[in-house]
């Protein structure tokens, strides 16, 4: 009973022993995880702006970003609103439908940010009526006109005696401001209008609405509403923009520009062609 009890206590002794090392091993081995061997954070890019490009980028980011190296955030807050956002460095980059306004130049070189546009693609702006509207062209001047107030009925366009009903969009969106360039020469708007925040409410908007007519991005065109088509002296034009990416140039990271570069790529172009845009690698 003695030798059998002392080989009981040897053999546990030994087993204590053992497990000692083991636990021992263990922390070993996650100390050294936790050191050097952990994966790296998932790098992530946050884009801000545009609501014309929030659908396009969305598609994009899917195609680029890999479970767990990559997660790009897209949040459509208006151009405008994007670069302010840059600025203050709440993102790494900003979509906007229109070049940098003055007075957004100005606050970036106050707060000692240096903006640099990358063109992504082209895009045209369209103007639309609803489908029972029997209009199908207006000249630069009509829609002047139109959207300053000026012309006020459907009538001088030569359809019923109706007052027109104008879609805008809100000070923020870049299509906004290209429409106030292209069209309005700067000039103010017509203060009876409907205010809406997106192509995609300009579009509701003109459907609910006979007599209704706004603009929206060549993108966002469906069977729902009618396109017009628009005229300089008699002879068919488009209005086209270039859509940007804005970034800071001092805060641009290898990650960001890993991302502008893939925008050129063969299979990055055939998902902004396929969205309705025009690749810059398109363009003469």
């Amino acid at each position: 009973m003695i030798r059998y009890h002392n080989r009981v206590n040897g053999k546990r002794g030994y087993m204590k022993t053992c497990f000692k090392h083991m636990i021992g091993l263990l922390f070993l081995v996650c100390w050294s995880h936790i050191l050097g061997c952990t994966s790296s954070p998932i790098e992530q890019i946050v884009i801000k702006g545009s609501t014309t490009m929030a659908p396009v980028l969305e598609r994009l980011a899917v195609d680029y970003q890999r479970p767990g190296q990559q997660h790009i955030i897209i949040e459509p807050t208006g151009s405008v609103a994007g670069i302010r956002a840059l600025i203050r460095k709440d993102c790494n980059m900003a979509a906007s439908s229109v070049l940098a306004p003055t007075e957004l130049l100005r606050e970036a070189e106050e707060s000692g940010v240096f903006l640099n546009a990358f063109p992504v693609c082209r895009d045209r702006l369209v103007p639309i009526v609803n489908t029972a509207n029997p209009v199908h062209r207006l000249s630069i001047m009509d829609l002047k006109n139109i959207f300053s107030g000026q012309t006020a009925n459907w009538q001088s366009s030569g359809w019923t005696d109706s007052e027109i009903k104008i879609v805008l969009r809100q000070t923020s969106s870049g299509t906004c401001r290209m429409w106030e360039q292209m069209i309005l020469e700067n000039a103010a708007p017509s203060p009876v209008h409907v205010l809406v925040s997106s192509n995609s409410g300009v579009l509701a908007a003109v459907v609910e609405n006979r007599y209704a007519i706004g603009y929206v991005s060549n993108a966002y065109l469906n069977h729902e509403v009618k396109p017009v088509q628009v005229t300089v002296n008699g002879s068919s034009t488009h209005l086209e923009r270039t859509l940007f990416l804005y970034v800071d140039t001092r805060r641009m990271s290898g990650t960001v520009k890993a991302f502008l570069t893939y925008l050129h790529s063969g299979p990055a172009r055939q998902i902004i062609a396929d969205s309705g845009f025009v690749p810059m690698k398109q363009l003469k």
